[in-house]
């Protein structure tokens, strides 16, 4: 049994399928709803095989997380940063439920790299426990701080990764480089104040 890395749920690894216990079965209901709507819009996210006592059962999906690719190398920049576009593209083109009044539509919202999942060709996405909503470019600069900020690899592989993930959102979203800078930045500041207070990125 692989167990895997998560802050508050218990998630292995058990003959070819992914676990994920939580403390509460009403979260992992909602997480399974969000996660077979995405994917019935065409969605790269698992499958869910079952739910139930608080647990979810789903497919494993290939490839790795996104902060260990980073540490490896050996990855075209542009290649990459375009896969994770794209992957937002079919997160936002699937994304069901319509925004509340006076708010932007759905975003992915929680953005941790290790949510994200290279195969060498294509990003999937896992880890869906709430609905998210608020301005695209909030995405784009939340993910560049995390690519910053991952310290398992050369500064300069990590800049160049963050410069073209944000160019590409931009040019494919319609979105403001300013308004991303300024997402990213907010979530640096987010970042360090976590820090000083001696919890982890």
């Amino acid at each position: 049994m692989k167990q895997f890395i998560s802050k508050r749920n218990e998630v292995f690894l058990r003959e070819g399928l992914v676990y994920k216990k939580t403390k509460d079965p009403r979260a992992a209901a909602l997480e399974a709803s969000i996660l077979r709507e995405l994917r019935a819009g065409g969605a790269a996210v698992p499958e869910v095989l079952a739910c139930r006592d608080g647990v979810l059962v789903m497919e494993c999906l290939p490839g790795e997380p996104l902060p260990d690719v980073i540490e490896r190398g050996g990855y075209d920049v542009d290649m990459l940063a375009g896969a994770l576009c794209d992957w937002f593209d079919g997160f936002y083109r699937a994304a069901v439920p319509s925004a509340p009044t006076g708010t932007a539509g759905a975003v992915r919202g929680d953005v941790n790299g290790r949510n994200f999942l290279w195969d060498g060709e294509r990003i999937y996405g896992v880890d869906f426990e709430e609905r998210c909503f608020g301005p695209r470019a909030r995405d784009a600069g939340r993910l560049a701080a995390f690519i910053e900020t991952y310290r398992g690899c050369e500064p300069q592989r990590r800049e160049a990764l963050s410069r073209a993930f944000m160019r590409g959102f931009a040019e494919k979203f319609g979105c403001g480089m300013e308004e991303i800078l300024d997402e990213r930045e907010g979530e640096l500041d987010a970042m360090r104040l976590r820090r000083n207070q001696g919890d982890k990125p």
